[in-house]
């Protein structure tokens, strides 16, 4: 085993830590486990959240833009996902009291739920909500192993079998990981992990700047504007953050009622004080890429900078139009529908007790406040880590260059390349590992609150602590059939797909399959901007099955259209055109009078 995948392994140990504290015997209720076995902190929703945002399929395309130097599809891309958080926000009121709700009556939270009771509350409109759902995060949980496979492979001397079964094996241990946990596991996982990307992230930016200053090459306009947004990063981010990526308020052991069962426990304090630590050594990495960045500023002169980065922002982009609108779209309601978003929605309203009231207002405004801004930025600065890779390996640009960049890393004969290598793999996989359990982990949300029911209504139904207990073994059942799925379609994706993972071909693909969750769109908006009528922007349930199956339908006739004609620009269509057709069988159906059904 290469020696530079000793710290991203050391990285996968901690992530199991969280299992030992927070793992209970038993479970009284759903929410528990699905949604939290402890009252989380708002820091854990958010850094949870972060990480869960800045997924290995954007970084891929994102480090090839840079690479080529074209920014404006990842800045697209950022800016609309930061609108599409801050749009959670704005429609706040509705979505946090049916989660209260729900969560008083020990019910579903999901958004599949909420659809269905706005429209008709008829089940096959949830089922089918929840199955586009279950579709959208099998090919997202797909996408990641995909790209997380082409970083492994030029380290793993480009042996491919190797790098499925290293993949493979991680996304089982993911899965595993995540159905012993509870989300609350997750969630806590998924934190820690955000610290470990941030340190790879930064560290090995770090030592890049180090090796390209160290080689004098030639700077380009692009180079100086990214040297610019890296020191601009590096010194906002740990302002507002106050050197806390992670959370290190106290993790209480709690019985099978979610009771505080005592004091903390020796291990918990021992994480949280590696924590701490963790967070220290982010802030010197952040401070290390600032000298070393405002070195090289200093030196180019202020005339200079501004000269290039206009240069670079003024730069063309061989993108067609139509992929920008599926950047600006996708990004700018995702947001809406992501099942994992709801699912940390729930965690705020079940923790909302310990908020005081008047402070609970702000506290939402500060979490929603620094996802969207800090995921927005962290996804620029690995395009602008693409950019800084380029010139210091002198990586030429084009789809494979995240495999040539790691490859000639791992072929220099130094230990700051090695040391560089090391970290960008730490990045990659606490990026890998926090999407996919997350990601898993809202689906076996999904499978129990809106698949359970429709498939098995008795033990839906039953009441008490064995009854619960039996229903999550069904889940973990139906878990487990899923990751067999997630495996199977990773190896026929990999065997088969004739386009590089790390392209942005690759990520309108992503796009097509997943837009089918777009569908969700005029179903869910209606209700929540216009809930002062019992009918508010409503429809039947009939309506509502037409919309979300045309929506998918059109999601896979771009692909469809795409692998018999080879043309990307039909993937990148899907996008606007599953919510274009969502949209207008949603105002046909509220334009004919009698039609719609009050929400339940």
């Amino acid at each position: 085993m290469p020696l530079v995948l000793i710290l991203p392994l050391v990285s996968l140990v901690i992530y199991l830590i969280p299992i030992m504290i927070l793992r209970r015997k038993a479970y009284a209720r759903a929410q528990d486990y699905f949604i939290s076995s402890e009252r989380s902190p708002p820091g854990v929703i958010l850094n949870s959240s972060v990480a869960y945002a800045l997924k290995m399929a954007t970084f891929g395309p994102f480090f090839v833009w840079g690479a080529s130097g074209d920014f404006w599809p990842a800045i697209t891309y950022s800016a609309f996902f930061a609108f599409g958080v801050c749009l959670i926000y704005i429609l706040r009121r509705p979505m946090l009291e049916f989660m209260e709700n729900a969560l008083n009556a020990d019910g579903s939270i999901t958004v599949h739920d909420f659809i269905a009771r706005q429209h008709g509350n008829d089940a096959r409109v949830r089922l089918l909500a929840c199955a586009l759902t279950v579709f959208a995060v099998l090919v997202l949980v797909t996408g990641e192993a995909l790209v997380l496979a082409t970083f492994l492979k030029p380290v793993l001397s480009d042996d491919a079998l190797l790098a499925d079964v290293f993949v493979c094996a991680i996304v089982i241990f993911v899965a595993l990981y995540t159905m012993l946990s509870g989300n609350s596991g997750v969630m806590r996982s998924a934190q820690s992990q955000l610290g470990f990307l941030y340190l790879g992230l930064f560290g090995a930016t770090a030592l890049l700047l180090y090796l390209l200053i160290s080689a004098l090459p030639p700077m380009t306009p692009h180079s100086t504007f990214a040297f610019v947004f890296v020191a601009a990063c590096c010194v906002a981010v740990p302002l507002y953050r106050r050197s806390r990526y992670i959370d290190t308020s106290p993790i209480r052991n709690r019985d099978s009622e979610g009771h505080e069962s005592g004091p903390e426990s020796r291990g918990a304090r021992l994480f949280r004080r590696f924590e701490k630590i963790l967070n220290v050594c982010v802030s010197v990495c952040a401070a290390w890429v600032i000298v070393v960045a405002g070195m090289e500023l200093y030196s180019e002169g202020l005339a200079a900078i501004a000269r290039d980065s206009l240069v670079a922002l003024q730069s063309g982009t061989p993108l067609p139009g139509i992929a920008f609108a599926a950047l600006l779209l996708l990004p700018l309601f995702h947001p809406l529908v992501d099942m994992t978003n709801w699912q940390r929605l729930a965690a705020f309203a079940q923790a909302s007790p310990d908020i005081a009231a008047s402070q609970r207002p702000a506290v939402f405004r500060g979490i929603v406040r620094i996802y969207a801004v800090e995921a927005a930025l962290i996804s620029l600065f690995m395009c602008m880590l693409g950019v800084i890779a380029a010139v210091a390996m002198a990586t030429p640009g084009g789809v494979d260059a995240v495999q040539v960049f790691i490859r000639e890393l791992a072929a220099e004969p130094n230990e700051v390349a090695a040391a560089a290598l090391s970290l960008l793999l730490v990045s990659g996989f606490a990026i890998a590992l926090s999407t996919m359990s997350s990601l898993f982990s809202a689906s076996l949300c999904a499978i129990r609150y809106d698949v359970l029911p429709a498939l098995c209504p008795e033990l839906a139904s039953a009441q008490g602590q064995p009854a619960e207990e039996a229903k999550r073994r069904a889940v973990m059942m139906g878990g487990g059939g899923y990751l067999v799925m997630i495996i199977a379609a990773f190896l026929l994706a990999n065997a088969y797909l004739q386009i590089s993972f790390t392209s942005g071909e690759f990520l309108g693909l992503l796009f097509a399959l997943c837009c089918t969750q777009l569908s969700f769109v005029p179903l869910l908006l209606g209700p929540l901007m216009g809930r002062r009528s019992a009918a508010a922007a409503t429809v039947s349930s009939g309506w509502a099955l037409a919309i979300l199956a045309v929506g998918a339908a059109v999601g896979l006739v771009g692909v469809a259209l795409y692998a018999s004609t080879g043309r990307e620009a039909w993937l990148w269509a899907a996008v606007p055109a599953c919510l274009a057709s969502g949209l207008v069988l949603f105002m046909l159906a509220r334009l004919r009078p009698g039609k719609t059904v009050p929400p339940a």
